[in-house]
């Protein structure tokens, strides 16, 4: 029954993304990507393929929501792959994690560690294969860094007001 919860929770931040998230932003740099709470908040324990594979449908969505063509995918399977490792450095004890990842799961420090680290690396991603310039690597560098933190603040307040 926990897997209908996290479907409903899944489908609902996804339309909220399309339907909201999508249209805010810092004066053209800043824009927040909170669909990816989907991926940072699976089953620790979750098999690895089918972890990219929610991934790749979830980047799948957006780039179609987002006429992106394959960004987003690309975006999602890279943070899919590395979200267990990443669990396995920040927590000695990553494989007791029952459920999914959050604060009340792994403590509020582990969880906001996490949550920055795969932000900003499907972030860079997004904006660096947008981008696809090294000319203007600060552009890239300063979306990455305004998006991450608008993402990071609805994450957190989400986090806080979810409770445990």
């Amino acid at each position: 029954m926990e897997w209908v919860k996290q479907i409903g929770r899944g489908l609902i931040v996804l339309l909220l993304q399309v339907l909201l998230f999508n249209h805010l932003q810092i004066a053209g740099w800043g824009f927040p990507m909170v669909y990816i709470l989907i991926l940072i908040n699976l089953p620790a324990q979750m098999p690895k393929w089918v972890d990219m594979l929610i991934g790749f449908a979830i980047g799948w969505f957006m780039d179609m929501w987002s006429n992106s063509l394959g960004v987003n995918i690309a975006a999602c399977v890279a943070i899919s792959y590395l979200r267990p490792i990443i669990l396995r450095h920040i927590m000695q004890d990553a494989e007791r994690i029952k459920g999914e990842v959050r604060s009340s799961n792994i403590g509020m420090g582990e969880y906001i560690k996490c949550l920055v680290i795969l932000t900003l690396i499907h972030h860079f991603a997004i904006f660096a294969l947008e981008t696809w310039n090294l000319a203007h690597w600060w552009i890239t560098i300063l979306q990455t860094l305004l998006s991450s933190i608008m993402t990071l603040i609805i994450l957190i307040g989400y986090d806080r007001l979810r409770g445990n």
